[in-house]
C-alpha cells in the first residue's frame, strides 16, 4: 500500500514551497468523504488497521504477537476519538496523530531534517502504527523517548522505499537487544539475573543513564559525530566512511538497515551530559536563586539591625552587594562540573560572562574600601564631550552610587530565570508557563511573612551580637581574643541564620492554609458547603444527580403554577419528587437504588437500614412521603442522627456524593462520549486475598481477625447477617444443619473477601475498581442512552474502560514447576479472573531458558485465556492440589532482563503495552473506589478536552479518602494524607502552579506520557521516587496539571510505627536522589522564581527544610554548651547565649510544630465545621502528634541528609497490614540509633554542659520534647511494648546477645551491623570532609576554647589536649600490623569488647590527664569528642574507599579497629540507658492498659471483653491438634474454621448455634464501640 494512501495523505510542508513526494489530491474533501465512507464501519476500520500492521510487521519484522496487540491497541485509540468526532473516522484519526506524535514532528524538523534532508508527509494511520509498533517492543529503551523517535523516522523512511518482506522478531534481535546490552552492561554484571556492580552502593557519577542516551539523539551534529559503525578489518575504513550518516548521505532510507551494523558499544559509551555526584553541589548549583534569596534577605536583615563601629559602617552595609557575585560564582563553576556534554564555546561564553559582568560588584567593593579607608584615591578624569571638556571627580558618594547599581544588576541578573537550552542543542523541550500571577502575589505574601518572622530573630541576634562585642571590647585585644570573638560571633550566627533560612515554609504554611481554605470553600459548593454540613442541601440531591451527572434532559417538568401552593415555598419548595419529569425521578431512582445496593452489599448498612434508605419505584416517589427515603425528605433536614446511617463510612459516602454534585465546576459529559480509560495497578508481593490460614493459627483466631471484628462491629454485624440470609439461615435454624462442613465451605469465602475488603489487599482494590467503575458505566449508559440493549451497553462500556493489574511475580507463583509456586496465590488471581473477568486482565513477565540464553516475555492474560494443560483450577480455600497458569493472549519478547531499576516502574512498563485506554488512572494495590464516586467518572474524563496552549492536561489529579485511620498511628498518618491530598493539593494547582504527579490516584494522557517515556522513570538509585518524574518530565516538556475534588478514590495507609517511618524514610531518599538529577536542576534554573519557589517548597525544599530545624536544634545546644563553658572563665558571656536562645529558638520552634498542624485545622474547618477542627485538634495531641511529627521530622531530614551525601537509596516495602506485632530492642536500635538515637544523646548531653546558661521556658520546653521524642518515640508507638516486665527483660537480654555477637548477619550481630554501616559510605566524596563542615567547624571552635585556658604551652602534655585520643589510636594500629605481620590467623575485630575496654579506659585517662582544673576537664572532654567525630568520618571514609589498596591494608584494619570500639563503647552506653527506660515504664501499675489505650484507642475493659469473646469464638475442642495439619494444609483450615463456628463440647442443650456464636462476637465486640458510637451521632451535624 503506497505510504500516502492511507486517510488522506497532505505533505506538511507544502506551504514551505518544498517537492512532496505524492502529489496533493485535487479535491481534499472529496478524497476525505471517500475515505470516511469507506472507514465507515468499526469492522472496516479494524480490517484497515490489520492491514496496515501486518504490512509494516513483514516489512520491519515486528513479532507477530505485538502486531496482533498493537492492531487492537490503534483500533481502541480511534475508537476513542472517533466517540468525540461525530462519527468522522479521517477527522479522528489526524486528531489521534496529531495527539500521538506531537513531539516526533519536532524532532524530526530540528533533528532528523538536518541529517537527512527529508520533508514530512503525513500518512495519519500507518504513523500511528508504526510508532506503536516500534513503541511496543522497545522494552527498557521506552524510557529514551527521542530513541525512539530516531527509530521511527528511519523505518518511516525504509518502509518508502523498500517492500521487502522480513521475519519476524528480527527488529528486536538486530535492532534492540545490542542497544539494550550496553545500557545493561553499564551499571550491571551478566549473570541470571543480571546484578547491580555497585551492590547497595550508588552508580558512580559518570555512569551513564537513560536521559543520557536520550538526550544524544537530541542534537543532530552529537548524533552524526556519535553513530559509528562496526569495525570489519584493517582496512574496513578505507572502502567507506565510519559514521552511519556519512554512508547514508542523501539515501535516508538506508539508515534502517544500517542499524545492525551500528558500533552501540562505542555509539553509547562515556555519552554523560549530566553528572549526578553525591554531594550539595548540584542541590545548590540547580537552586541557587533560592538560596540567593535567603541569603540576601538574612544578611539585609543582619546589617540594618547591626553594625560593628569598629570596621566603618558603609563597608559593612556595602558587603551586601557581594552576596548575589558569590552565589553566582557557585553556580558558573558547578554548573560546569556538573554538565559534560557542554561545548567549549558556550563554557567559554559563560566564563566570560562571569568574569566581566557577575563580578562587578567585586570591584567596585573594592574601590570602595580603598577609598573609605584611604588606601588610593582615584585621579580626576578629563572627558572631552562635543567639543566641551567635564572633569570627572569620583567622589566617595559617585562610588556608592556606581557600587549600588552594579550590585542591584547583578542581583537582578542572578534571580532571573536562566535560558532553557544552556547546551544550544537543536532540539531541547520548553518548559510550560505559569498560568497566573497569583503565584506572584502568593509569594509576596509569603515572603513578606517571612521577613516579619525574620526580624523578629535578627532584632535579638542584634542584641546578642552587641552584648558578645561589648564583652569583649573591654578585655583587652590578643590574637587568642580576638578568635574567641570571632568563634561567639560565628556560634551566634550561625544557628539564627539556620532558622532563618527555614522560616519560609513556616510562613507558607500559613500563607496555604489561608488560601487553601478559601478556594476549598470556592470550590466544594461556596455558602451551600454550610448547609451540606448540616445535611439541608441533601434534599438537592435527586435534581442535582440528573442535571449533572446523568446529563438528561430536563424534559416536561410540572409547571411552578401547576403545583399546589404549599409546594411553592418554605420546605415545599424543596420537594423534588413533585418538581422532577418522569424520566428524571425513574432514572434517580435506579441510581439511588443502586447506591444503596452497594453500601449493602459491602455490608455498611444493615438489612433494615437498606429497607429504608431505598425507593420502591418511581412512581412510589412521586407520591412522596413515606415512599422516600427520610433522608431525602426536607422535613427531616435538621434530624440527621435518626435518618442518616449508623455506620460512619456510610454516612460519609452519601454526604460526599450530595456535596461534589454541588461542587463547581462540573463539566458535562456522557459515557459515548468519554475517551477511553485503563485503570494500571502495580502488584509484586502484596496480599492478594487473605486465607484462612492467614485468619486463624492453629491457636484459634489470628490477632488480625479479632482486631478487624473490634474496629468494624457493625460491618461484621451486617456481614453475619447477609451471609446467613446468602445461606438461607437464621438463628433458630436446626444445629444439625449447621455442623456439616457444607456450611462452612459456605461461609469461608465471605468471611476471607470480608476481610480482605478492611485491609489493603489487591482484592479490595480490583473489587472496588472492577465493579464500582463498571457498574457506574452501565447505569449511567442506561440513562443516557435507553435504545441500548443491555448487550450493547456492555459492550459500549468494555470499550471504555479496562482494568491492567501489572503482576510482575505471577509466571513465579503460578508455575507448578518452579519452586516459588504458590498455590493460594494462583488461587486468589483465579477467584478475580473469575469474579471480574469482563473487565481486568494481567499483565505479567514470564522467562524461557533457549540455546542462545534466557529470553524473557511480556505476557497478557485475561478470563477468556484457557489454562495450560494439566492445569486445573484450583480452590483458593482448600488448597486442592494442583493449579497452574494460563496460556497468555500474547506473549512479546523483550530484549533482555526488565527489571533494572526498583521494580514499579519496569513493572509498570512491562504492562503498559497492553493498556487500551486513551486515559491511564495510576491506582496502587491499597486503593478501592466507590459506585457513587464513579458517576463522576464521565465528567473526569471530559476534563481531558480542556486546553492551555494548545495542549490538554497531561495529568489530572483528584482527591483521596483515606480508609486505614485504625489506631494513633493510622489516624496521624491518616489525618497527613487528608491534608495532603486536599488542601495543600488544591493550593498547590492554584495559585502555585507546582502540583507534579503523585502516583495515585491520578489520570494521565497516556499519548503524552509515551512522548515522554512513560509514565515512570526506571534508572536505579536516582529514580526511587518513580512517579513524580512523570510530572517533572511533564512540566520540563511544555505540559501541564490539573486538580478537581468531585472525583475521589479510597486510599490506605501505613497503619504502624515501622510501616509509616519505613514509607517516610523511602521518600526522603527518593527526594534526595531527586536533588542530584538534571530535572532539578533545570527546573531551578529555568523556571520563574515565584514558580521555582511552589515546586520546591512542596518538594526537595520540604526535606531540605527539615535538614534545617534539626541542624538548628543542635547548633543551638552547641551554643549554649560553649557558652556555659565560657561563662567558667568570665561569668558575663552567658548572657548572649541566653538573650539569642530564650527568645529565638524557642517560640520558632513551637511554632513550626503548630504551624504543621494548620492545612489539617483548616481543612477540617472547611468540610466539617470548627467544632470538628477542634475535637482534630484535640485527638492530634491526645495522639502525641508533637512526638510522632519531631522524630518523623528527624528521621526525613536523616535519611535526606544521608543519601545527598553518600547514595544508596533503597526501596524499602513498607507493610500495609495492621501492626500488632512488638519491635524487639535489637532492631530498633538498628533502626534509630544513627538517626536519631546519637544525637537525642548528644543534644542531652550538650544541655546538660549548658546548665551556666539561663535560658526560657519555651527553650527548654522545645529542647526536652525534642530529645523526648528522638529517644523514646520507637518505645512508645512500639505495639506491647511495656505488656510485662519479663518481656522487657528479655529484651534487653536480647539486646545484650546482639551487641556481643561476632557471627552472623545485621539482624543478629551489633559488629556485622557496623560493618554495613561503614559500607553505606561507599558513595560519599571526599570533598564533603574538606568543606566546611559541621564537623570541622565544631572542632575549630572547641579548639578555640582549649587555646583561651592557661596551658603550659612549653610542655607537650598541653599539646596532647588538641589532638584526638592518641594513646587508643596506637594500640589500634598495633593489634593492625600484629594482624598482617606478625599474626596472620588473629581475626580482625575479635578482641572487640576488650578493645572498647580499652578505648574508654585510655581515652578517660588521657582526656583527665591532660589537664589540671576542673573545668579544663569539661572542655578538653568536649574537644575530644569533636575530634572523635570528625575523625570517625575519616576513618569511615578511609574503610570505605581503601585508598592504596593492599599497600595501605594496615591503615585500612587499623581505621576499622578504631572506629568499632569506640562506637561499642557508645552503643552500650546508649543502650542501657534505653534499656533502663523500657524496664522502668513496664514498672508502672497499669501501663499496659493505658499503653494499648493510647495506641489502638481501645478502652482496657472493653479490651478485656473483646479478648474474651475472641478465646470464645477461637478456642478449639480437644481434637483441635489433631485437627490441625502441620504443614499448613487446607485441611488444617478447614478444622480451625470448624472450631471457631462450632461450639466446644459441650451438653446438648448448652451448645450455641453458628448464628448466636457469630451474633455473640459481633454483639460483644460492638459493645466496645458504643460510647463512641452515641458520641457520634450526638455529633453528627458537625461530623457531616
Amino acid at each position: 500500500m503506497p505510504w500516502s494512501s492511507i486517510a488522506g495523505a497532505t505533505p506538511l510542508n507544502a506551504a514551505r514551497g518544498s517537492p512532496p513526494n505524492v502529489s496533493p489530491p485535487r479535491d481534499a474533501a472529496a478524497l476525505e468523504a471517500r475515505e470516511a465512507a469507506a472507514l465507515a464501519t468499526r469492522e472496516a476500520r479494524r480490517e484497515r488497521v490489520e492491514q496496515v500492521c501486518r504490512e509494516l510487521g513483514a516489512a520491519l519484522g515486528f513479532q507477530s504477537d505485538s502486531i496482533r496487540n498493537q492492531a487492537e491497541h490503534v483500533e481502541a485509540l480511534w475508537e476513542s476519538f472517533l466517540a468525540r468526532h461525530g462519527g468522522n473516522p479521517v477527522s479522528a484519526l489526524r486528531d489521534l496523530a496529531a495527539q500521538l506524535l506531537r513531539t516526533q514532528r519536532d524532532w524530526f524538523e530540528k533533528v532528523w531534517q538536518p541529517l537527512t534532508s527529508e520533508v514530512w508527509q503525513d500518512a495519519p494511520l500507518k504513523d500511528v502504527c508504526l510508532y506503536l509498533l516500534i513503541w511496543g517492543e522497545l522494552g527498557n529503551l521506552r524510557f529514551c523517548p527521542e530513541f525512539a523517535c530516531y527509530l521511527f523516522a528511519a523505518a518511516r523512511s525504509s518502509s518508502r522505499q523498500n517492500r521487502t518482506e522480513v521475519g519476524g522478531n528480527l527488529f528486536v534481535r538486530r535492532v534492540v537487544r545490542p542497544v539494550f546490552e550496553v545500557v545493561l552492561s553499564e551499571t550491571f554484571t551478566p549473570g541470571d539475573p543480571p546484578k547491580f556492580k555497585y551492590g547497595k552502593a550508588p552508580a558512580p557519577a559518570n555512569a551513564c543513564n537513560y536521559d543520557d542516551w536520550n538526550e544524544l539523539f537530541w542534537d543532530p551534529l552529537r548524533l552524526k559525530r556519535c553513530l559509528v559503525m562496526k569495525d570489519r578489518g584493517a582496512n574496513a575504513y578505507i572502502s567507506r566512511p565510519k559514521r552511519l550518516h556519512d554512508i547514508c548521505q542523501g539515501r535516508p532510507w538506508d539508515i534502517w538497515g544500517g542499524l545492525g551494523e551500528v558500533d552501540w558499544e562505542r555509539t553509547l559509551r562515556n555519552r554523560k551530559s549530566h553528572r549526578e555526584p553525591h554531594t550539595i553541589l548540584p542541590l545548590l548549583v540547580g537552586c541557587y536563586r533560592i538560596f540567593l534569596l535567603h541569603t540576601f534577605c538574612f544578611v539585609t536583615l543582619l546589617l540594618a539591625w547591626y553594625s560593628d563601629p569598629t570596621y566603618g559602617e558603609w563597608p559593612q552595609r556595602c558587603a551586601l552587594g557581594l552576596v548575589a557575585p558569590c552565589w553566582m560564582w557557585i553556580y558558573s563553576v558547578g554548573f560546569q562540573a556538573l554538565t559534560p556534554a557542554l561545548a567549549w564555546r558556550n563554557r567559554f561564553k559563560k566564563l566570560l560572562k562571569l568574569v566581566f559582568l557577575d563580578s562587578l560588584p567585586f570591584a567596585s567593593y573594592a574601590l570602595v574600601l580603598s577609598t573609605y579607608y584611604g588606601w588610593y584615591e582615584l585621579p580626576s578624569v578629563d572627558i572631552i564631550i562635543l567639543g566641551d571638556t567635564w572633569t570627572l571627580n569620583p567622589s566617595f558618594e559617585c562610588q556608592l552610587v556606581l557600587h549600588f547599581f552594579l550590585s542591584t544588576m547583578v542581583l537582578l541578573l542572578a534571580l532571573a530565570p536562566r535560558a532553557q537550552n544552556l547546551y544550544r542543542w537543536k532540539f531541547f523541550p520548553s518548559l510550560s508557563e505559569c498560568r497566573s500571577p497569583a503565584t506572584a502575589a502568593f509569594w509576596l505574601c509569603t515572603v513578606a511573612l517571612k521577613i516579619g518572622i525574620d526580624v523578629f530573630g535578627v532584632k535579638h541576634l542584634d542584641q546578642a551580637l552587641g552584648n558578645a562585642a561589648a564583652l569583649h571590647a573591654g578585655r583587652g585585644a590578643s590574637w587568642t581574643r580576638f578568635s574567641l570573638f570571632a568563634v561567639h560571633s560565628f556560634l551566634l550566627v550561625a544557628p539564627a541564620a539556620l532558622v532563618c533560612f527555614a522560616s519560609l515554609p513556616l510562613a507558607s504554611n500559613v500563607v496555604v492554609s489561608f488560601v487553601g481554605a478559601a478556594r476549598g470553600i470556592r470550590v466544594l459548593g461556596g455558602w451551600k458547603l454550610f448547609w451540606y454540613r448540616r445535611g439541608i442541601g441533601l434534599t438537592r440531591t435527586p435534581p442535582s444527580t440528573c442535571e449533572r451527572v446523568l446529563q438528561l434532559p430536563r424534559g416536561e417538568r410540572p409547571a411552578r403554577e401547576t403545583l399546589p401552593a404549599e409546594g411553592r415555598r418554605g420546605l415545599g419548595a424543596m420537594q423534588w419528587w413533585s418538581r422532577m419529569s418522569d424520566r428524571e425521578l425513574k432514572a434517580f431512582v435506579s441510581i439511588w437504588n443502586v447506591m444503596i445496593y452497594e453500601l449493602r452489599e459491602k455490608d455498611l448498612l444493615s438489612d433494615q437500614e437498606m429497607q429504608q434508605l431505598t425507593i420502591e419505584s418511581a412512581e412510589a416517589a412521586r407520591r412522596g412521603p413515606p415512599n422516600v427515603p427520610r433522608l431525602l425528605d426536607p422535613m427531616n433536614v435538621f434530624r440527621l442522627t435518626s435518618v442518616l446511617p449508623q455506620n460512619k463510612e456510610a454516612r460519609r459516602r452519601v454526604v460526599t456524593f450530595a456535596r461534589s454534585l454541588q461542587m463547581q465546576p462540573l463539566p458535562a459529559a456522557t459515557v459515548r462520549t468519554m475517551p477511553g480509560l485503563t485503570v494500571l495497578i502495580p502488584h509484586y508481593s502484596e496480599t492478594i486475598l487473605f486465607s484462612m490460614n492467614e485468619l486463624f493459627t492453629n491457636m484459634g483466631s489470628a490477632e488480625l481477625l479479632r482486631y478487624l471484628v473490634s474496629y468494624y462491629c457493625d460491618e461484621f454485624s451486617n456481614f453475619k447477617e447477609r451471609v446467613c440470609d446468602a445461606m438461607g439461615m437464621n438463628e433458630d435454624q436446626d444445629e444439625e444443619a449447621l455442623g456439616r462442613f457444607d456450611g462452612f465451605q459456605k461461609f469461608e469465602d465471605p468471611l476471607c473477601k470480608w476481610a480482605s475488603l478492611r485491609m489493603q489487599t489487591l482484592w479490595r482494590t480490583v473489587e472496588g475498581v472492577c465493579r464500582a467503575y463498571a457498574r457506574a458505566l452501565l447505569n449511567l449508559s442506561e440513562q443516557q442512552d435507553q435504545a441500548l440493549s443491555r448487550t450493547e451497553r456492555e459492550a459500549l462500556v468494555s470499550s471504555k474502560f479496562q482494568v491492567v493489574v501489572a503482576m510482575q511475580r505471577y509466571a513465579l507463583f503460578a508455575d507448578p514447576t518452579k519452586s516459588t509456586y504458590d498455590i493460594a496465590q494462583i488461587a486468589a488471581v483465579e477467584a478475580m479472573l473469575q469474579a471480574f473477568g469482563q473487565w481486568l486482565s494481567i499483565a505479567y513477565i514470564d522467562e524461557e531458558q533457549t540455546p542462545e540464553g534466557k529470553r524473557y516475555y511480556s505476557c497478557l492474560i485475561d478470563a477468556s485465556c484457557p489454562m495450560r494443560p494439566g492445569a486445573m483450577t484450583p480452590h483458593r480455600s482448600w488448597g486442592q492440589q494442583g493449579g497452574g497458569m494460563r496460556v497468555p493472549k500474547f506473549s512479546i519478547e523483550l530484549p533482555g532482563y526488565p527489571i533494572l531499576g526498583h521494580g514499579k516502574s519496569d513493572n509498570q512498563n512491562c504492562a503498559v503495552v497492553f493498556t487500551r485506554g486513551e486515559i491511564l488512572q495510576m491506582i496502587d494495590a491499597n486503593q478501592e473506589a466507590y459506585f457513587e464516586s464513579a458517576l463522576f467518572l464521565p465528567l473526569a474524563l471530559k476534563e481531558f478536552e480542556s486546553t492551555r496552549g494548545g495542549r490538554r492536561p497531561g495529568i489530572l489529579g483528584f482527591r483521596e479518602h483515606i480508609f486505614s485511620a485504625v489506631g494513633s498511628l493510622g489516624r496521624l498518618a491518616a489525618d497527613s494524607e487528608f491534608a495532603f491530598g486536599t488542601l495543600i493539593q488544591r493550593t498547590m494547582d492554584w495559585p502555585l502552579d507546582a502540583r507534579l504527579h503523585y502516583g495515585h490516584p491520578d489520570m494521565m494522557d497516556k499519548l503524552q506520557m509515551l512522548q515522554q517515556g512513560g509514565v515512570s522513570k526506571a534508572t536505579r538509585g536516582l529514580n526511587l521516587s518513580e512517579d513524580v518524574f512523570a510530572g517533572m518530565d511533564l512540566t520540563l516538556r511544555g505540559g501541564w496539571t490539573a486538580y478537581r475534588e468531585y472525583f475521589h478514590v479510597g486510599k490506605g495507609r501505613d497503619m504502624g510505627f515501622m510501616s509509616v517511618l519505613s514509607f517516610f524514610g523511602k521518600v526522603s531518599m527518593g527526594n534526595g536522589e531527586q536533588a542530584l538529577t538534571r530535572q532539578w536542576m533545570r527546573f531551578g534554573l529555568s523556571l520563574p522564581l515565584a514558580r521555582l519557589l511552589g515546586i520546591f517548597y512542596m518538594h526537595v525544599g520540604f526535606f531540605l527544610n527539615q535538614c534545617l530545624v534539626n541542624w538548628s536544634t543542635k547548633a543551638f545546644a552547641f551554643t549554649v554548651a560553649f557558652f556555659s563553658l565560657t561563662s567558667r572563665q568570665d561569668p558575663d558571656f552567658k548572657f548572649p547565649a541566653a538573650i539569642l536562645a530564650s527568645n529565638y529558638f524557642g517560640i520558632l520552634y513551637l511554632a513550626f510544630v503548630l504551624s504543621s498542624m494548620w492545612p489539617l485545622l483548616f481543612e477540617v474547618y472547611v468540610e466539617h465545621g470548627l467544632i470538628a477542627s477542634l475535637r482534630s485538634l484535640g485527638s492530634s495531641f491526645l495522639a502525641l502528634s508533637p512526638v510522632f511529627s519531631t522524630f518523623q521530622g528527624k528521621l526525613m531530614a536523616f535519611y535526606f541528609e544521608s543519601t545527598v551525601n553518600y547514595g544508596g537509596a533503597q526501596y524499602i516495602p513498607t507493610g500495609r497490614g495492621l501492626a500488632t506485632s512488638r519491635e524487639p530492642l535489637s532492631k530498633l536500635f538498628q533502626c534509630f540509633s544513627n538517626s536519631h538515637f546519637h544525637d537525642g544523646l548528644e543534644v542531652a548531653v550538650l544541655l546538660c554542659l549548658g546548665t551556666e546558661v539561663k535560658c526560657g521556658v519555651a527553650f527548654y520546653i522545645c529542647m526536652g520534647l525534642t530529645v523526648f521524642s528522638w529517644m523514646c518515640a520507637p518505645f512508645i508507638f512500639n505495639p506491647h511494648q511495656f505488656d510485662d516486665l519479663s518481656v522487657s527483660l528479655q529484651d534487653v537480654r536480647l539486646w545484650a546477645r546482639w551487641i556481643c555477637a561476632t557471627e552472623g548477619g545485621e539482624e543478629t550481630s551489633w559488629e556485622a551491623w557496623s560493618i554495613r554501616q561503614q559500607e553505606v559510605k561507599q558513595g560519599s566524596s571526599l570533598v564533603w570532609l574538606f568543606l566546611p563542615s559541621s564537623r570541622w567547624l565544631a572542632v575549630i571552635c572547641t579548639g578555640t576554647l582549649l587555646i583561651q585556658k592557661d596551658f603550659d604551652w612549653a610542655s607537650l602534655e598541653a599539646y596532647f589536649s588538641l589532638f584526638p585520643p592518641l594513646a587508643h589510636a596506637a594500640l589500634c594500629a598495633l593489634l593492625a600490623f600484629l594482624r598482617h605481620f606478625c599474626w596472620p590467623s588473629l581475626p580482625l575485630c575479635r578482641p572487640l569488647a576488650r578493645l572498647a575496654l580499652a578505648a574508654a579506659a585510655l581515652t578517660a585517662a588521657e582526656a583527665v590527664g591532660t589537664t589540671r582544673a576542673a573545668d579544663d576537664v569539661l572542655c578538653v572532654t568536649l574537644h575530644k569528642y569533636m575530634c572523635v567525630r570528625l575523625s570517625l568520618d575519616l576513618c569511615d571514609w578511609i574503610v570505605a574507599h581503601r585508598p592504596g589498596g593492599c599497600a595501605l591494608a594496615v591503615l585500612h584494619d587499623a581505621c576499622r579497629l578504631w572506629a568499632l570500639s569506640l562506637r561499642l563503647v557508645r552503643d552500650v552506653a546508649l543502650g542501657l540507658l534505653l534499656s533502663s527506660f523500657c524496664v522502668a515504664v513496664a514498672l508502672i501499675p497499669g501501663i499496659s492498659r493505658l499503653h494499648v489505650l493510647f495506641l489502638f484507642r481501645a478502652l482496657p475493659r472493653q479490651e478485656t471483653r473483646i479478648e474474651g469473646c475472641a478465646r470464645e469464638a477461637s478456642v478449639s475442642t480437644d481434637r483441635l491438634g489433631e485437627s490441625f495439619y502441620p504443614d499448613g494444609t487446607a485441611r488444617g483450615s478447614q478444622r480451625l474454621l470448624a472450631d471457631f463456628l462450632q461450639p466446644t463440647a459441650q451438653p446438648a442443650r448448652d451448645q450455641r448455634s453458628l448464628l448466636h456464636r457469630i451474633s455473640t462476637v459481633g454483639s460483644l465486640v460492638s459493645s466496645a464501640t458504643d460510647s463512641q458510637r452515641g458520641q457520634e451521632a450526638s455529633c453528627s451535624r458537625g461530623a457531616v
